[in-house]
This record gives structure tokens, C-alpha cells and sequence, in this order.
């Protein structure tokens, strides 16, 4: 991966963490869940963020700097019922944003993470199942603003932590959630 974008773009200045188990999990009780669901969702949602910074850090020493951000999610400040393995791996993201932001502060190196509510995607869609329309609605009702996450509700949040225009911005979590917790 960071030899391709190096190959392609000559350096590497951003690196956006967003790829995570969801899905795929099977929710319950936490005492319901098995180990190996466990491991899994810390294997791809936390150890595949810290490989990706490992991998990519490196190159944006040498580049002088850069922004990393990493998705978490609402489910980590709020709570999530019945889904214990993907809160716990999302308040990792978390932990593992601040350390590294502390860490990488003197390299010039920012990281962020975005803690958005449920967004509309085909992951929701699979982990809620036939009780997505419900969660979706009860998730709205507890929003300011009363509609769900689109994609491109991310956009904006993730161009400005890339930007210079953050360049004093690092160790944060900005809860994308239309006004679900307010800190």
C-alpha cells in the first residue's frame, strides 16, 4: 500500500484509517459473543490501524509530516448494546489515536478520529439486518438534526483534519452524530 501511493503520488501526506469489521458481526449479549468474533473485530478494527500506521509513519517522517485520521465511532463514547466487541474495538481507536498523537506530535504528524453515529451503508445494513429501519429511526429520534449519516456527512470533517487549516489540531475525536452527544 505505501509503496504504491509513493509510486504514484511521490510521497505520503495523509492516511485515513477507515476500514472496519462491522457487518460481518454477529451482535447479542456480550456474554453471547464468542471469542473468535472478538478477536476478530480487535484484529481488523484496532491491529489493522496500528499496521497501516506503522506502515505508512515512516514515510510521512520522511515526507516532513502529515495528518492521520482514524474512524471510530459514536458507539465507542455513547455505548452500543449489544454489540460489545465493535464499542470496545472503536474506544480502542480512540486510546490508540491519542497515544499516537502524543507519539508523533514532534514528527509533525497529526492524528485525529471521526466518531460518527450509524451511517447508511451496506455494513449497517448488515449488521442491524431486518431490525434496520427501527435502529436507523431510534438512532434519528436522538439526533439535533434528525436524519441519518450519509458517506458524504464525512467529507467535510476528513478534508478539513487533511488540511493545513488543522495544523494545530491533533489528539481529537469529533463525533460526526448531528447532535447526539455534545462535549
Amino acid at each position: 500500500m505505501v509503496t504504491s501511493a509513493i509510486d504514484a503520488f511521490g510521497r505520503i501526506d495523509a492516511l485515513i484509517n477507515n476500514a472496519a469489521l462491522y457487518g460481518a458481526l454477529r451482535g447479542g449479549r456480550f456474554d453471547a459473543i464468542t471469542e473468535v468474533d472478538w478477536d476478530a473485530a480487535m484484529a481488523v478494527n484496532v491491529k489493522g490501524i496500528w499496521n497501516c500506521c506503522k506502515a505508512a509513519v515512516p514515510a510521512m517522517r520522511k515526507a516532513g509530516g502529515g495528518s492521520i485520521i482514524n474512524l471510530a465511532s459514536l458507539a465507542a463514547t455513547y455505548g452500543m448494546p449489544f454489540a460489545l466487541h465493535y464499542t470496545t474495538s472503536k474506544a480502542a481507536v480512540i486510546g490508540l489515536t491519542r497515544g499516537l498523537a502524543r507519539e508523533l506530535g514532534r514528527d509533525r504528524i497529526r492524528v485525529n478520529a471521526l466518531a460518527p453515529s450509524a451511517v447508511v451503508t451496506v455494513g449497517t445494513h448488515e449488521f442491524f439486518g431486518e431490525r434496520v429501519d427501527r435502529a436507523l429511526d431510534v438512532i434519528k429520534s436522538g439526533q439535533s438534526i434528525q436524519r441519518n449519516l450519509a458517506p458524504s456527512d464525512l467529507v467535510g470533517a476528513v478534508t478539513w483534519l487533511v488540511a493545513d487549516a488543522s495544523r494545530f489540531v491533533t489528539g481529537q475525536t469529533i463525533a460526526i452524530d448531528g447532535g447526539t452527544v455534545m462535549l
